[in-house]
Order: structure tokens, then C-alpha cells, then sequence
């Protein structure tokens, strides 16, 4: 008797899990149609899963200057940054629990990079963003970044980018064919009929771009930023 009790007690805790699961991946793949571009201050881990969790495109302000491995290197060098990767574990520790409070449920860690970019280094076409939890991070210069909504995505034709980056889940980019900066391309139908939203990313500032929206970068001036993304059981899901 005590057997199928704790039987019917171990399915009953297996449909709640998978219950549970599924709302999240619902809510995950929810797009709303506000256009808003939400902002914090120095958030709190539960202010900052509220926000993430409402799908919309977040900047968390001033984040880095609490970050205790980012204020050492504002000043360094790619290279100088690489090695502490390659040799300093405690770095990457660090990183890594700064990376935490924006952790998805489930999540099976963080994978990141640093990348510096010089004056007018810009994409050429819209990027489809197909990770759930991307963060663009900020550490010296600016960024401008355009917007599009999913809604706007039948405005866009589209292209499969052949290399995949690691920073992508390993999967091939999907960008828009028209060329943002060539007047010919956009004034065509039905791309001239796009509407798009212009942000600054500032130094020490945190772009979240939510699974389904489209973006295109532009360095208007030297800059050094830090692109992470958060691996979890979703991400395995190949869609």
C-alpha cells in the first residue's frame, strides 16, 4: 500500500514539474505588443527576473559599476582581458556570478565573450535574435542599436548566415537580405515599410533584446563590450 502511495505521490510531483516547465516555455516564447523600451537602475535579482520576464527590450543602468571584475578592466587591453580568461579562474568566477542574477530558470550556465570594436564598425543587415536570455553588456564607449519588433517580421526577407558562432547556441544567424545603409534596398516594398526603434547602449549599461526581435549595431566610436548568453534546458530545444 505504502508502495503505490508513494507512487502516485512521485507522478503527481512529475505532472506538477512538467506543468510548471511548460508554463515557463510559454512565457518564454510570449511576445507582447508593447514597444516600450523598459528601463532599471542597479535592480535587485527579483526586480531584474520581473522585467526579463515581461519579454520586452531592457536596459539596466549603471550595473557595471558594481560588477567587481568589470571595474579592473575598464581600462585593459582584449588582450589583457584574454589572458585573465585563459588563466585567472577567480575572473571567471566573478563574471559568472555577476552573470547570475539574470540567469534563466533551469539555467545551465553562462557562456560569454569580450569583443572590441573600433569607430563605424556597423551591421550591414538586421539580426534575428533566437536566444532566450542575451545579454549585450556595455564596458567602455557607446553603441547605437536599432530595434524591430517580431510583429514587423513579414517586412523582412530573409537570409541563413552559413558560419555559427558560439555565442549563438552554435546555430546559423538568420539576418535580414536587405541592407540597412543602401537607400536602393530599403526603398523597396515592403522593407521601406519598416519601423524600427533607435537606442544608445552607454557605457556600463545592460541591453536585454528578448527572443523574437530583430536588431542591427553601430560603433560610432571605439568601444569595448561583452556579449553573454545564458545556456539552459531550453536552449537545446532546436527552435
Amino acid at each position: 500500500m505504502y508502495g503505490k502511495i508513494i507512487t502516485y505521490l512521485l507522478i503527481l510531483v512529475l505532472i506538477v514539474l512538467l506543468f510548471v516547465v511548460s508554463c515557463y516555455y510559454s512565457s518564454l516564447n510570449k511576445t507582447t505588443n508593447n514597444v516600450e523600451i523598459l528601463q532599471a537602475e542597479t535592480p535587485d535579482f527579483n526586480k531584474i527576473q520581473i522585467l526579463l520576464n515581461q519579454n520586452q527590450p531592457t536596459i539596466f543602468r549603471q550595473v557595471l559599476y558594481g560588477w567587481e571584475p568589470i571595474i579592473h578592466i575598464f581600462d585593459a587591453s582584449l588582450d589583457d582581458i584574454d589572458y585573465l580568461i585563459n588563466n585567472n579562474q577567480d575572473f571567471n568566477k566573478d563574471i559568472l556570478d555577476c552573470l547570475s542574477n539574470y540567469s534563466m530558470f533551469l539555467s545551465m550556465g553562462w557562456e560569454y565573450k569580450f569583443l572590441e570594436k573600433t569607430n563605424k564598425v556597423k551591421d550591414n543587415h538586421f539580426i534575428l535574435q533566437r536566444n532566450y536570455r542575451q545579454l549585450f553588456i556595455q564596458i567602455m564607449g557607446t553603441q547605437r542599436i536599432y530595434l524591430v519588433h517580431p510583429s514587423q517580421s513579414n517586412l523582412i526577407e530573409t537570409q541563413i548566415m552559413d558560419e555559427t558562432s558560439p555565442n549563438n547556441n552554435n546555430k546559423p544567424q538568420t539576418v535580414s537580405k536587405v541592407n540597412f545603409w543602401n537607400k536602393q534596398e530599403t526603398s523597396k516594398e515592403p522593407f521601406n515599410k519598416l519601423e524600427y526603434t533607435e537606442i544608445i547602449l552607454r557605457e556600463g549599461n545592460i541591453l536585454f533584446i528578448p527572443k523574437g526581435w530583430w536588431y542591427l549595431k553601430v560603433s560610432e566610436e571605439d568601444n569595448m563590450c561583452m556579449e553573454a548568453i545564458n545556456v539552459s534546458l531550453f536552449s537545446l530545444i532546436p527552435f
